[in-house]
């Protein structure tokens, strides 16, 4: 008897479920605008981090990219101000227009700052959040991208990748988020 009743609530437990997604699917929250906030992306050279920083320009924040290589952190930098060129130039020829019934973003001062950064150094990291408090101020988002994939079985590969891959995928979560909230909590 006790499975039967166990069966029933499971299978009620599972309906539930679908009916509350679809019901989150139809009534979608409202995104938070990241309009003029400082956001801060690691490993934003390529990937993930690229995509990350084109969709974060596209919606109007002030980026701060930090990657290991800095041609490919300054390529992504490129694409970016490019987006924001674009933005510009698509808000002047709105108000130009006047259309008063689309809606205009607020101008934000559009800026990307690029660091080279190896986040698998601790040093490298403490001086880098630094310079970034120096010269852009209080990071308000984070995204914590940067990664090493090897590509091979763990018993595969050689002691130093096994090494810098810890660093880079585990220590380096905690240097990096150390120091931003320094930025939003204050020393």
């Amino acid at each position: 008897m006790n499975i039967v009743v166990e069966f029933f609530v499971v299978t009620f437990k599972v309906l539930w479920a679908f009916v509350l997604a679809a019901a989150r699917w139809l009534v979608r929250p409202k995104e938070k605008s990241v309009a003029g906030q400082v956001c801060l992306i690691t490993g934003a050279g390529s990937g993930l981090g690229r995509l990350f920083a084109l969709e974060f320009a596209r919606r109007r924040a002030l980026l701060v990219l930090w990657d290991i290589n800095t041609q490919s952190n300054e390529e992504t930098a490129g694409m970016v101000r490019h987006i924001y060129r674009d933005l510009e130039a698509a808000d002047a020829a709105a108000l130009q227009a006047g259309n008063g019934e689309e809606e205009i973003l607020p101008h934000c001062n559009l800026q990307v700052f690029t660091y080279t950064c190896d986040v698998g150094k601790r040093e490298n990291v403490y001086l880098t959040a630094e310079r970034v408090r120096k010269e852009v101020g209080e990071v308000s988002v984070l995204v914590n991208n940067a990664g090493v994939v090897s590509g091979h079985h763990l018993l595969e590969c050689p002691d130093e990748l096994i090494e810098r891959t810890m660093m880079v995928n585990c220590h380096a979560h905690f240097w990096v988020n150390i120091n931003i909230l320094v930025f939003i909590t204050g020393p």
